[in-house]
């Protein structure tokens, strides 16, 4: 038995050798361009005394109630892509699983949606949508966030992501709740990604952007410092990255809070600002949510639910509230139509329905 086992690993060890040999050198040296980074340590830090395990154990205690379908219609939605859906099942409670959202969004003629889940990719659930959900001609797409529960920056997460099947996979967010910043910011003591060290990005970004850049999504940036977010605009646009968002970069401190000057650089740079509805239709940040738009102008700003939580209006109801927002400043239909339909396809590669 011995004896067998021995020759049949001899006899892999010959072929792979054969195959080794059958390669000529000069394709061996010059097919690709060597790493030029080192290995770099894990990106996510763990304290050693933590009193929250996981970001998402504060959102269990949500106070609010679900808020009923309040069944509005507005023609912005004909056509229109949400880029940030959120969904359940899921750690906390949400108001709509995937299926529910994708029917909602048909049901209001509205083209498309990015299916977000913080802690998981979803390009097979945008698969599963597109073959099974009762919103026939919707174009479902999934995101992937490089929380710690992915392993944080992690590439091989971000291979896996693209190559699900049905190739539904189309953003790759930066770190979110479990960024560094936020985390920071909110004085917890739990787990946390770092995308820079000393002001500089850690090695794990830049093979991220390449693979962003290989496989043709979209880098939206989390909820990194403003800093953080420049520099990443910046290494994903050296690399030919034409397709970036900046995540609703008006919501405020624990999130990416930049100022409007860096915001016009990014915007400059082709990247679109993401303004959410919640910001729109809330009163406190009404105000400035209007101001980003009307200083950056329509054509660099997306207008995203970012809806799913329970508390907040359904998806096709809070984007037709903020509709109603901007129609109430001035805004005007054409505005609209960029805001809500065509940014939203160029941010996700998409050709523009109004051009055809």
């Amino acid at each position: 038995m011995t004896s067998t086992i021995c020759k049949a690993a001899c006899l892999r060890l010959g072929l792979v050798a054969l195959l080794a040999c059958a390669v000529p050198a000069a394709a061996q040296d010059d097919a690709a361009p060597s790493v030029t980074w080192a290995p770099a340590p894990s990106t996510i830090v763990n304290p050693s005394q933590q009193t929250i395990g996981s970001a998402w154990e504060p959102y269990r205690e949500n106070p609010f109630k679900p808020i009923p379908d309040a069944g509005l219609e507005d023609p912005v939605l004909e056509d229109a892509i949400d880029i940030h859906a959120h969904f359940g099942p899921d750690t906390y409670a949400r108001q709509l699983d995937a299926y529910q959202i994708a029917e909602l969004a048909r049901s209001h003629g509205m083209r498309g949606i990015v299916l977000k889940n913080h802690w998981s990719e979803s390009a097979g659930l945008a698969k599963l949508v597109r073959d099974h959900a009762d919103a026939a001609g919707l174009e479902a797409f999934g995101g992937l966030v490089l929380n710690a529960t992915v392993g944080g920056i992690n590439p091989q997460a971000v291979r896996y992501f693209a190559e699900v099947d049905g190739g539904y996979g189309k953003v790759v967010w930066m770190p979110t709740h479990d960024s560094q910043h936020e985390v920071e910011f909110l004085k917890q003591n739990r787990p946390y990604v770092i995308v820079s060290q000393n002001g500089v990005l850690v090695p794990a970004v830049g093979e991220v952007l390449d693979l962003i850049k290989q496989y043709d999504l979209t880098l939206a940036t989390g909820h990194v410092t403003a800093d953080e977010m420049v520099a990443i605009v910046d290494a994903a646009k050296q690399r030919g990255i034409e397709r970036i968002i900046v995540t609703h970069p008006d919501m405020g401190p624990m999130f990416t809070d930049p100022t409007l000057e860096q915001l016009r650089q990014v915007t400059q740079q082709g990247a679109f600002a993401e303004i959410t509805t919640a910001e729109l239709n809330g009163a406190s940040n009404r105000e400035s949510a209007v101001r980003v738009i009307r200083e950056l102008g329509p054509e660099h700003v997306i207008v995203a639910s970012d809806s799913g939580l329970v508390g907040l209006p359904n998806h096709t109801d809070a984007l037709i509230m903020a509709a109603r927002v901007l129609r109430e400043e001035g805004f005007s239909e054409d505005d609209l139509a960029l805001l809500f339909k065509d940014n939203p396809a160029r941010v996700l590669g998409l050709p523009l329905l109004s051009e055809q």
